[in-house]
């Protein structure tokens, strides 16, 4: 029998809750936009929340490489980890 060889990192903990992949999938959305739905918010609410305007709110959404300060304001509105944000 050939041996699988398994690789861990420091993420193998972290979860992203089935309510989180269920809208991802449903409205075929990015994770940071689910968390929003998740949390009942609009891109307006967020935006007025993080003293933004809603197109910067849209932009982090669609963003493949989010910088660092916006996933750790968002996580923190969203109330999640950073990890739970990237997927990485």
């Amino acid at each position: 029998m050939e041996s699988i060889q398994l690789f861990t990192d420091e993420h193998d903990d972290v979860l992203i809750p089935n309510e989180i992949v269920e809208i991802m999938l449903s409205k075929d959305v990015t994770i940071q936009a689910a968390w929003r739905i998740y949390r009942g918010l609009t891109q307006k609410d967020v935006a007025e929340k993080l003293g933004i305007k809603q197109a910067a709110v849209s932009q982090f959404e669609k963003s493949e490489d989010p910088r660092k300060d916006n996933i750790e304001r968002l996580a923190q509105l969203y109330q999640c980890i950073v990890e739970q944000l990237t997927m990485d």
